[in-house]
This record gives C-alpha cells, structure tokens and sequence, in this order.
C-alpha cells in the first residue's frame, strides 16, 4: 500500500485513488506515518521520507511525559 503514496509524497502532494479520484495537499498539509519497519518499501519510496529512529527504550511513557513538560510555557507569577 505505501507504493500508492509516492505520488502524495513528491513535490505535487497529489493523492491520487484507485477509483482515479485525485485529491491535492494543500502546502499546509502533511502526512505522518509510523511502520514498524520497511521491509516491503522501494528505494522510490524511502527517498522519499525523512526518517526518524527510535530506540524502543526511548518509546516509554516517561520519556513522553518528560519531552511534553519540556513544552509548557512557564507558569504565571503572581502581581
């Protein structure tokens, strides 16, 4: 199936459907997947994501919560 998304994942950003419907990406838009691996992609399509790995230790829930925290604005000071 990750074949069919080389199309959305070029410059154009056009989805296009086996019914031959054609959707197009706004420039805002972006698509985000998350395999367990790429055993079954072409060279096509790994070059055309930018790739982000993980260790399964850097996957637990604290690591979240601590990235998540890291994000919050400082709190409010009282007048």
């Amino acid at each position: 199936w990750i074949e069919n998304m080389n199309t959305v994942m070029d410059d154009n950003k056009k989805l296009c459907l086996n019914s031959g419907e054609i959707i197009k990406l706004t420039g805002t838009m972006t698509m985000m997947f998350e395999p367990e691996d790429l055993a079954a992609a072409s060279p096509a399509t790994v070059s055309r994501n930018g790739m982000v790995l993980l260790e399964p230790h850097m996957l637990q829930w604290p690591s979240l919560l601590e990235s998540w925290f890291e994000l919050l604005p400082p709190p409010l000071e009282a007048y």
